[in-house]
């Protein structure tokens, strides 16, 4: 009994060895157009989740505004709670003062750097964008030379 050599095959398709298996596709402009299109859905929606954070933020910054605005109308005799879990405890009013004042701080920096993360977020998007709309005009420029051509 004889076995195969290398150079055939006993299944269908392309023998060993041929040249085709050996060197990988060339990438079409047509999927790489749609593998970049993509990564900028990708890109919008990570922008998206960082403006509803933002919007997350400032809403915690209004309120913690209102209740700053609040201890400022109290009279200082008054009684403050503090939700902790299930429990309501009595909390001293410049204690109260003071965490609403380090939470409006907090927020403020996690404001600041949320804007930043957008900024650089947005311009990516944009980057993204003129990358795609060049790769649509050299694709449009090249069925107009194909199409010319023929």
């Amino acid at each position: 009994l004889r076995q195969p050599s290398p150079s055939t095959s006993t299944s269908p398709g392309r023998a060993r060895g041929s040249r085709r298996e050996a060197m990988p596709e060339k990438e079409t402009p047509q999927a790489r157009f749609e593998k970049e299109l993509a990564v900028f859905k990708g890109m919008q929606e990570a922008l998206q989740k960082t403006y509803e954070s933002r919007m997350g933020l400032l809403a915690q910054q209004q309120e913690t505004e209102l209740v700053k605005e609040e201890f400022e109308t109290i009279e200082d005799d008054a009684v403050i709670y503090k939700l902790v879990g299930p429990l309501m405890v009595k909390q001293n009013l410049d204690d109260a003062k003071a965490n609403v004042e380090k939470r409006l701080e907090y927020i403020s920096g996690e404001l600041d750097r949320s804007n930043k993360v957008i900024e650089g977020q947005e311009k990516e998007v944009q980057d993204k964008q003129q990358v795609l709309v060049r790769m649509q005009e050299e694709a449009q420029q090249m069925a107009a030379g194909a199409g010319a051509a023929a």
